[in-house]
């Protein structure tokens, strides 16, 4: 089976715990590179949420790479939480007058390209410092040069509930898109608000308009965007989720055994646990399926000939898919530590000037405390400041550095 160097480099959601992806792209194209005699190079970049915003941030400064991921940790590293996010005693008072039906919380918020409704956090800082830091115009100037040929991110449209995939490639058309009728593409440049909407959690963060439509968070359907890099022609990915490594669980007694007494989970906690489960998808079950239809490959080109049993596949599922099957080689990288429990603990030590406001304390603190769980994953999505987004960083170069061998391996 002939290799390929179609490489797709795949950044999930999740908040703040995207600076562990920055930790990670350090490694990656700052180090990598020494052992590999050349630059690491990207055929394709998908994002979804934050990971939209660090996709946007490599696809276009390719042409200048360790410089780029040196400046991208330096920013992830010097955010304040009481500059990032913020939250007063109105806007509380809106949100109660909104939920009795005598106001609504969808009061549009200017950006300097359109508008952004709703959401109880304000994100003022991210709209400028995106549009500051990240030369979108220069996308397109790293795939004439040969660079890069397609970069994608992906947001969810409210209304209809369908993910739409923002994708600026060297193709004038779009190659076959998937037929599942909740999933569109749309050519065009990747621009600053399209990465914002991609990155609006639903209800924290404003959704963002983009021509008649209002969009959120791409993470709600599709948090490790895996398909639209496939859909665009990768034949390796190298994936970095934001989820932690599964571990085995301990054994402990079934919950309503006798003499087992658990505490009922505090609300902070529930609401994180909900929060993964929307926007967390199921990383683990697609690439299995991915390594099982490897695994069909190989043992059916080994059984039926190289050419004859793929082309007689691909000639039934053509015509299902809109594309063909092929194997795709992958890396998975993930934390190897629990981001909710690092969360934890920056939370609740962190002194009252850390949030800004006494309220903004009382609130994420509250959030943080979950009692005998000690983790909250809540708080891993927002606490963007540098005492929890350094530890994430260093956490991502860590993990990369010590999967080098591996990751000099994939990307040769």
């Amino acid at each position: 089976m002939s290799k390929t160097s179609n490489i797709a480099l795949v950044l999930s959601g999740g908040g703040a715990r995207g600076a562990y992806e920055a930790g990670a792209l350090r490694y990656i194209l700052d180090v990598v590179p020494k052992s590999l005699g050349r630059p690491v190079r990207f055929s394709i970049i998908s994002g979804t949420s934050v990971g939209a915003i660090n996709a946007a941030w490599v696809a276009a400064t390719l042409n200048d790479p360790q410089r780029s991921v040196q400046r991208l940790w330096y920013l992830w590293r010097t955010l304040r939480f009481s500059e990032v996010v913020g939250i007063s005693y109105t806007d509380l008072w809106r949100m109660f007058r909104s939920l009795v039906g005598e106001d609504t919380i969808l009061r549009p918020r200017h950006t300097a390209t359109g508008s952004r409704e709703g959401g109880f956090l304000k994100t003022n800082f991210f709209d400028s410092l995106l549009r500051r830091e990240i030369p979108f115009h220069n996308v397109q100037r790293n795939i004439e040069r040969g660079l890069l040929d397609a970069v994608s991110v992906s947001a969810t449209d409210i209304v209809s509930g369908k993910t739409t995939v923002f994708i600026q490639s060297r193709e004038q058309t779009l190659p076959p898109w998937t037929r599942d009728f909740r999933r569109v593409a749309v050519a065009g440049p990747i621009t600053a608000d399209k990465v914002l909407a991609s990155a609006a959690i639903p209800l924290l963060f404003p959704a963002v308009k983009i021509g008649q439509h209002w969009f959120c968070d791409g993470g709600i359907r599709q948090n490790t965007p895996m398909s639209p890099a496939l859909r665009l022609g990768a034949d390796k990915l190298l994936v970095l989720s934001l989820q932690n490594r599964p571990a085995m669980p301990p054994m402990t007694p079934f919950a309503g055994a006798p003499g087992h007494n658990v505490a009922h989970p505090k609300l902070s906690f529930v609401l994180g646990k909900l929060l993964d489960a929307v926007l967390l998808d199921p990383l683990d079950y697609d690439l299995s399926v991915l390594a099982r239809i490897n695994a069909l490959i190989e043992h059916g080109e080994e059984a039926f000939g190289d050419e004859s049993f793929l082309d007689k596949i691909n000639e039934v599922v053509r015509a299902h898919r809109g594309q063909d099957y092929r194997f795709v080689d992958y890396l998975l990288l993930r934390s190897s530590y629990d981001l909710g429990k690092i969360a934890a603990d920056v939370a609740m030590s962190a002194p009252d000037s850390f949030w800004g406001s006494p309220i903004m304390r009382r609130i994420c603190q509250g959030a943080a405390d979950t009692g005998e769980h000690r983790e909250s994953d809540l708080m891993s999505y927002l606490l963007f400041d540098g005492r929890y987004t350094g530890q994430l960083l260093d956490l991502g170069y860590n993990d990369a550095r010590a999967r080098h061998d591996e990751l000099v391996e994939f990307l040769s």
